[in-house]
């Protein structure tokens, strides 16, 4: 068999396995050289290591380095392409259990589920197939009447019923949440807006329990992109606003240039210079004519849940709003200007940004202090806004 690391796969393994890299080029004595029109030629440097990181933090990066990340590489090893199955239900399923199960037998898994002990069950919320998360310890008294929706990240491609375990069990463990994850619809079998009608059909279905204010949503990566296309369309169809949103290493969708589906935070300063210390090709011409991702395929233009950063009307009216990102995440610019669009038309939104964490590395090195100050700050803020 194939395996099932496509592209949107790939790119995120890849940067969560560059999450502690470092670069080890020379030419330091070169100096930058700048164009008329801004563009900056900068020399190889070495890029060490933060010195605001802990020792503790340095032995959890480098237990990364050697254990995690070459895990990431191979967990999904022996099982079909997305690509070869995607017009086989049956096989496509076969193929996102396959990669499930890679998943569960990782160390990072078994390491993150040890430390946040949780019990996790599966329902069908409105069609949805949807993983709850309750703490073994139970539902913390002052959270009994709220409820947190995360959205897992994975490029709109991967992570249902993995990535989702690891994004969902340290906010409900750590806060005493109820914590429900819908198994929302990706590509390659589908394209937007499946995601958003598939997370508002849960939003909908928990309203018949608890009352907007006291829901919140949240998610990282794609699932943050998603978040905020989903309070969208929440206000686009007059729905109850939900009482606060989290949106972790991403920002809101916004149009770069005049392509519907390609969005700015592939070419932020953050893309060009993580792009580089990673490895990446760097983004430095856009493709003639842009194409978007297969997810956003087709998509209008001017749709506002598709680019939510397009339409100030709506942003405006967006809940409470955390923003988190690290100084090494890609997605970093974007979620700069996402915050800066908020506060700007009045939106009370928190920005929270780590010293030498990169794209997501909070919620898959559990072995890091940094990522219980995370979560931390991910708790007490849903514990700020939501109503009792």
């Amino acid at each position: 068999m194939k395996h099932s690391v496509n592209l949107g796969n790939r790119v995120l393994i890849a940067a969560i396995l560059a999450m502690a890299a470092t670069s080890t080029a020379a030419g330091e004595d070169e100096p930058p050289r700048v164009e008329a029109d801004g563009t900056v030629h900068v020399p190889a440097f070495d890029l060490p290591e933060t010195a605001y990181l802990s020792d503790e933090s340095r032995a959890a990066m480098k237990h990364f380095r050697e254990v995690y990340g070459p895990e990431f590489g191979q967990f999904s090893q022996g099982c079909a392409s997305f690509s070869e199955v995607a017009d086989d239900p049956a096989a496509m399923r076969a193929a996102r259990d396959c990669v499930a199960a890679g998943y569960y037998r990782t160390a990072i898994y078994k390491d993150t589920i040890a430390k946040h002990p949780v019990e996790i069950t599966n329902e069908e919320v409105a069609g949805v197939y949807t993983e709850v998360f309750v703490p073994k310890d139970g539902i913390a008294v002052s959270n009994e009447n709220r409820v947190l929706i995360s959205i897992h990240g994975g490029g709109f491609v991967v992570g249902a019923r993995y990535f989702s375990h690891t994004e969902a069990m340290q906010v409900a463990h750590m806060g005493g949440y109820k914590v429900v994850s819908p198994d929302y619809r990706m590509a390659p079998e589908f394209t937007h807006p499946a995601g958003v009608e598939d997370v508002i059909a849960v939003y909908k279905a928990l309203l018949e329990d608890y009352s907007a204010g006291n829901i919140g949503i949240y998610g990282c990566s794609a699932g943050a992109m998603l978040t905020a296309q989903t309070v969208a369309h929440i206000l686009s169809n007059d729905l109850p606003v939900p009482g606060a949103i989290g949106l972790f290493c991403a920002g809101i969708p916004t149009t770069d240039r005049d392509t519907p589906g390609v969005f700015k935070m592939g070419r932020s300063e953050s893309a060009f210079l993580v792009s580089a210390i990673n490895g990446f090709p760097r983004p430095v011409e856009v493709t003639d004519p842009p194409q978007p991702s297969g997810y956003f395929r087709g998509v209008a233009a001017n749709d506002p849940v598709v680019a939510p950063g397009d339409h100030d009307n709506l942003l405006a009216r967006f809940p409470p709003s955390l923003l988190i990102s690290g100084t090494r995440d890609f997605a970093l610019g974007a979620v700069l200007a996402s915050h800066n669009k908020l506060i700007r038309l009045g939106v009370e939104a928190d920005l929270h940004v780590w010293e030498g964490l990169g794209h997501a590395t909070f919620a898959f090195n559990p072995r890091l202090p940094e990522s219980d100050e995370v979560h931390n700050v991910i708790v007490r803020f849903f514990d700020k806004h939501l109503g009792r």
